[in-house]
């Protein structure tokens, strides 16, 4: 009986990533997370979570006057062809877009955390992990 009680507390990690980690009791995930931003650190009971959403945020006119900057500030010489190249790079991100994760809670509490292009197989790891547990039989 003893046995069966300890294993019954203990809690299973099932993912752990940028975007946050799912056990089979709780979701830890950083609400208001961006580019730049590490966000706020949330701690809820998987039993209050209501749904989860994947999606891919893109910004194609900021992304294409980015790119037209940059291309144009590659015709300078030495410092100004580098920052040409960085705000290139902003631009191509804009346009692949960042993965956007939605935790909404049982208050109604809807938080989004953005993440670069390339967490975009950590954001949908995150996203299928937490629904397999809120909608487990």
């Amino acid at each position: 009986m003893e046995t069966e009680v300890a294993t019954q507390s203990t809690e299973q990690e099932f993912v752990s990533n940028s975007f946050g980690t799912v056990t089979n009791k709780r979701v830890v995930y950083f609400s208001k997370k961006g580019w730049f931003s590490g966000g706020t650190r949330q701690d809820v009971p998987l039993r209050h979570v209501t749904s989860v959403s994947f999606t891919t945020s893109r910004a194609i006119f900021a992304g294409i006057v980015l790119l037209l900057i940059g291309l144009g500030l590659l015709a300078g010489d030495g410092v100004v062809k580098i920052i040409g190249i960085v705000i290139i790079a902003f631009g191509a991100m804009n346009l692949i877009g960042s993965p956007t994760v939605e935790v909404n809670t049982a208050g109604n509490d809807r938080s989004k955390s953005f993440g670069f292009p390339w967490n975009m197989e950590d954001a949908k790891a995150f996203v299928e992990v937490l629904r397999k547990q809120l909608f487990q039989a």
